[in-house]
């Protein structure tokens, strides 16, 4: 007759004494097969009221874009050196600003690549983008419909892209620790 217990006891004790700890070192210097981390964090949202994307939450497309959709991000959010990175599978996806002669600015999600080191944020706070030499420090993003997502532009004046568009600001959730 087989201990069921016992059985179970001893596979348990064979699978712990075959498995190691994922080594402590930078997202960038692990490969996707060593890194089992997943810390959860709370999710960056639209927040301006009465519009089509309030509640929505900071994604990145099935094609890398920076959009706005019903679930986003929930990972641990990393302000390294003014930079707003999101850690995902092992990576962080940090949020760069393009160059436009538009005042709205296309994002783009950089994958272990961080070229922008003007954000400020926290955790219950609007996301700013701090002034540069090209345009004063701003908390405002254009969320427009293309193609049936929210692509995310940061707004530095007036003018929107050709396409159905709101005005909105971002938010990081609380602080999931407490």
């Amino acid at each position: 007759m087989v201990h069921w217990k016992t059985f179970a006891l001893g596979l348990l004790s064979l699978a712990s004494s075959t498995l190691k700890a994922a080594p402590v070192a930078r997202a960038s210097e692990r490969s996707g097969a060593s890194c089992l981390v997943i810390v959860e964090g709370p999710p960056t949202t639209a927040i301006t009221p009465g519009t089509a994307v309030t509640g929505l939450q900071l994604a990145r497309s099935s094609t890398g874009a920076v959009t706005l959709a019903a679930s986003g991000f929930a990972t641990m959010i990393n302000g390294n050196n003014g930079g707003f990175g999101e850690f995902y599978f092992c990576n962080y996806y940090w949020l760069n600003i393009g160059t436009s002669a538009h005042s709205y600015k296309p994002l783009s999600w950089g994958y272990d690549d961080e070229e922008t080191f003007n954000w400020s944020f926290g955790y219950n706070q609007i996301v700013t983008a701090l002034a540069t030499s090209t345009y004063s420090a701003t908390s405002t993003f254009v969320a427009c419909n293309e193609s049936g997502e929210w692509v995310l532009y940061l707004q530095t004046g007036t003018d929107a892209p050709p396409s159905t568009c709101v005005e909105t600001q971002l938010e990081v959730g609380p602080n999931p620790v407490g």
